[in-house]
């Protein structure tokens, strides 16, 4: 007996057809998801371990949240790096050896605390606050250095027809040098005496190494030298310490400038 045909299937009702095509969407649409999961999941076995990172200390400042004024210190105690952006910046632009010998005194005094410290060998007051030893505290020195040696260049010509210049710009140096130096000790990276410490011997420093440029190193013409050397010819290099007021030596040459464009023009 020959087997009866199997009755047609009905079609599935709208309801059936709403669930199948529901399924569907939420197929497709979980797809791409653990695709995206998948893809995370391979990129993140490509990052190393958290444990093996560490923070560069020269820009990682700790502070306490919710206090503005511990907030505030923390900006000031990583303002000495816009001083070396500041050193680039006159150095390039200028291609003078005055800023080229002072950024060279700049990191020698660098130098000279890193040797302080490891001869001292005076921890800082937190264990968690900092790397390496404390004393001399190295901001401090690098402030200190920095306003000092600024000081002297302002007020060692007492020819400068700028009278209120060199009481302004020491004036903000040392403002913002003692902020530095007060900054590390409110945010416990250094003590008191640290801090003083620091502060003497970028003192002592920037006064030591001025006398020895110019009472020992420039009577011999060694910078002349090298200003008149063919390298530095080609790249404009110049030395502008014998001008009282560079300011107004290039305004003026600005001004000269302009008066033979101007007959050029007419």
């Amino acid at each position: 007996m020959a087997p009866s045909a199997s009755p047609p299937m009905p079609p599935p009702s709208l309801r059936q057809r709403k669930v199948m095509g529901a399924s569907m969407f939420v197929a497709a649409a979980a797809a791409p998801t653990a695709a995206a999961t998948v893809a995370t999941t391979g990129a993140a076995s490509k990052f190393p371990p958290h444990h093996t990172l560490t923070s560069l200390s020269v820009t990682h400042v700790q502070f306490l949240q919710n206090d503005i004024v511990s907030k505030l210190m923390a900006y000031i105690t990583l303002s000495p790096l816009g001083i070396l952006c500041g050193y680039a910046a006159v150095i390039i632009t200028s291609r003078d050896l005055k800023p080229t010998i002072m950024f060279a005194g700049q990191i020698a005094n660098e130098v000279v605390n890193q040797v302080l410290k490891r001869l001292v060998k005076q921890a800082r007051p937190t264990e968690y606050l900092g790397d390496g030893y404390g004393m001399p505290s190295s901001h401090s020195q690098f402030m200190a250095y920095f306003a000092v040696y600024t000081m002297i260049l302002m007020y060692r010509s007492p020819s400068t027809p700028d009278f209120l210049m060199p009481h302004i710009v020491s004036t903000a140096v040392f403002v913002w040098a003692a902020l530095v130096v007060y900054s590390r000790v409110h945010l416990y990276y250094h003590t008191w005496q640290q801090v003083v410490a620091g502060t003497i011997a970028g003192a002592a420093f920037a006064l030591i190494y001025y006398f020895i440029i110019q009472n020992i190193l420039r009577p011999t013409g060694i910078f002349d030298k090298i200003v008149n050397h063919p390298w530095m010819k080609l790249l404009y290099v110049r030395d502008t310490d014998a001008i009282a007021d560079v300011a107004k030596y290039d305004w003026e040459m600005w001004q000269q400038f302009q008066k033979s464009s101007r007959v050029k023009t007419e």
